[in-house]
């Protein structure tokens, strides 16, 4: 498995204005909902290679999830009029990439492929 490369967690705070709290020895968590009206946060596991997503977009109303291993590059894509994080996956059967746009409004898009 190739080795996980997440951004410094400062960067999360340049390009969307929360922070990245530790939440274990190479755990991060990233709370959105300070900055958007739905509940949406964001974790990813150094060492483990991992990432979740959890949004709910009424608050109250359903909630989506999705858990990926296999994570080789978190990035912050902050372009005009767009931010998300973009994080790519391999793993010995699969190769894929999620894309989680903040702003201006959330949309989660996920594609694996089959190797």
């Amino acid at each position: 498995m190739a080795k996980f490369a997440p951004p410094e967690p400062q960067e999360f705070v340049i390009a969307f204005g929360v922070e990245a709290a530790v939440t274990g020895d190479t755990q991060f968590t990233i709370d959105f909902s300070e900055v958007v009206d739905d509940c949406l946060e964001f974790s990813y596991d150094v060492l483990g290679g991992s990432v979740a997503v959890t949004w709910s977009p009424a608050r109250t109303g359903p909630t989506f999830t999705i858990f990926r291993e296999g994570a080789t590059l978190l990035r912050i894509i902050d372009e005009y009029g767009s931010s998300k994080i973009m994080i790519d996956f391999s793993t010995d059967d699969t190769v894929g990439a999620m894309e989680t746009q903040i702003f201006p409004h959330i949309v989660i898009s996920d594609r694996t492929l089959l190797r």
